[in-house]
């Protein structure tokens, strides 16, 4: 499996030296459960976990019990406050789209 250039880039920026092993993590998941992880769930995933491999791992399992909750935890803010949730990202684009579109709101 090669990733979309947006996620490697992603992925190197993140979690620099410890990139090999991100991807290996990501993966041997993704392998195994293919048809659970589309480029919008592997981008949420890399957001969320912001270079810690813990995290990756953490976010992985989630989605395998509810991938729903990773992609509300990644494009919506609005959570921790206990305010209504709003979505200002959406992780079906490109990094770069995604983040630049929460920026606007």
């Amino acid at each position: 499996m090669t990733f979309e250039d947006d996620i490697a880039e992603r992925i190197n920026a993140d979690f620099g030296e410890r990139a090999n092993a991100a991807v290996k993590i990501l993966k041997d998941e993704i392998s195994e459960k293919d048809q659970l992880y589309t480029n919008r769930l592997i981008r949420c995933i890399i957001y969320l976990a912001k270079g810690n491999l813990t995290d990756l791992e953490n976010y992985i399992k989630a989605v395998t019990i509810d991938p729903r909750d990773v992609i509300f935890w990644a494009e919506y803010t609005g959570i921790e406050q206990k305010k209504v949730p709003e979505h200002v990202r959406d992780f079906t684009k490109t990094f770069d789209e995604a983040l630049k579109t929460s920026e606007n709101k």
